[in-house]
């Protein structure tokens, strides 16, 4: 989440007001700790030292032709937990439609070489159910072979799959890890404000009942890609902190800002959320969110933002922790207009956010830092080097104290809550996309 220094403490990572209350990290019974290097019977290997993100090779790139991202979710370093033989069902939400799929798998954190002896989709019956819609499991390959050794610090981007998949439709990746999961460092993403599932052994395509056990984040998956209908144009990065990861969001609800401006656009754009927990624009962070890292905005944008699939917008919603360890306007100024210039290099249209407002009684922003926030936002509304504003802090400030939160729209000081996310998300203007 977001950890101010003098704000209340911080929060839980996954222990949301409302949400089903936190899950145990991983309680596989009976699950192997011998870590053969493949594990798929009858299937060969593809050891893929593919680039690393942010090479010019790599395959998940903005410019594939014929594919969109349908969702995507930004890699961190994680301490842990662990994985020997054993099976993720990571559930994903797509923001479009398309007639195949392909994953793309990131081991960018990663201490050592992970293989995944299966790799499965299908559709599920719905967010939060290890539940399978029937006859939809479908094998996914890379380069032909049916499992894939993904070195340290590249990815890898599976074969087109025969799934189609409606806007909206939920759907179940299945990894089965069979090497480098135990590793010193692995890469996931901490807060996917949803269930995710883990069996012992192969269950790749298996019954809800193979797994047993639980986890809050996703590992190793960082993007959906659909080849998509005539009628979509192409994908839309947000870039932020933990107001846009969905902090306070419902469970398994998918209702995160960036959720509700994928139904405002009806299946036209990918919406893919690269927030991160205690985000800031200038400096790595190690500090907060559970067990893994927030690298600034500045460094992950090319690997976030240019080279996600079929992107031609983003959203830039970062800054506000930045202000909470009190930069410099000019500096945080400086910042987004150099992620600005970056994207519009790579023919990506960039639509500035305004930092929303963390002002209370006592332990939120004081007066320096307000000061800062809108300056920055001054310099949002007015600059010629963004292609337009998404105002969040004009949808969600009370208009007695503008510098808080609405109270109706809090979850706390700092975070909205799932009214505020929807009028954040509500409050932008959709002509922006033509």
């Amino acid at each position: 989440m977001l950890a101010v220094p003098g704000a209340a403490p911080a929060l839980p990572v996954l222990a949301v007001p409302g949400a089903a209350p936190a899950l145990p990290v991983l309680a596989v019974p009976g699950a192997a700790s011998a870590l053969p290097v493949l594990g798929a019977p009858g299937a060969a290997s593809a050891s893929l030292a593919l680039a690393a993100p942010g090479s010019s090779t790599s395959a998940g790139s903005a410019g594939s032709p014929g594919w969109a991202g349908a969702w995507a979710t930004s890699p961190q370093r994680e301490a842990g937990p662990t994985f020997a033989q054993q099976t993720l069902r990571l559930l994903v939400h797509p923001t479009i439609g398309g007639s195949s799929v392909r994953l793309r798998l990131s081991n960018a954190f990663g201490a050592a070489d992970v293989t995944f002896g299966a790799v499965g989709v299908s559709r599920a019956v719905a967010s939060g159910s290890a539940e399978l819609v029937a006859g939809t499991s479908r094998p996914v390959t890379f380069r032909g072979r049916g499992s894939v050794t993904v070195k340290a610090g590249a990815t890898a981007v599976s074969d087109p799959v025969a799934l189609s998949v409606a806007y909206g439709q939920d759907l179940a990746v299945d990894l089965y890890v069979t090497a480098g999961g135990d590793a010193a460092a692995i890469t996931g993403h901490d807060a996917a404000q949803g269930t995710q599932f883990v069996g012992a052994g192969n269950q790749a395509g298996a019954p809800a009942a193979a797994f047993t056990g639980y986890i809050n984040s996703w590992f190793w998956l960082d993007g959906v890609d659909v080849r998509p209908g005539r009628a979509v144009r192409g994908s839309i990065v947000a870039l932020g902190d933990s107001i846009t990861d969905g902090a306070y969001t419902t469970w398994n609800g998918n209702d995160r800002w960036t959720d509700v401006l994928a139904s405002r656009l009806g299946g036209a754009y990918g919406v893919l959320n690269q927030g991160i927990g205690g985000n800031q624009v200038l400096t790595d962070r190690t500090d907060c969110c559970g067990a893994g890292t927030s690298i600034a905005a500045l460094k992950r944008e090319r690997a976030d933002v240019r080279e996600q699939t079929g992107v031609r917008y983003l959203i830039l919603a970062d800054g506000i922790n930045d202000i909470g360890y009190n930069a410099a306007a000019a500096d945080l100024i400086a910042g987004l207009r150099t992620i600005a210039q970056r994207a519009h290099a790579s023919g990506i249209r960039v639509i500035g956010a305004t930092i929303t407002p963390y002002g209370c009684e006592s332990g939120c922003f004081g007066p320096e830092q307000e000061a800062v926030r809108q300056e920055v936002n001054a310099w949002v509304r007015t600059t010629r080097s963004l292609d337009g504003v998404a105002d969040f802090d004009a949808a969600i400030r009370d208009p007695e104290n503008q510098a808080q939160v609405l109270p109706a729209y809090q979850a706390d000081h700092l975070h909205p809550n799932i009214a505020g996310q929807r009028a954040m998300a509500e409050s932008i203007d959709l002509h922006l996309f033509n």
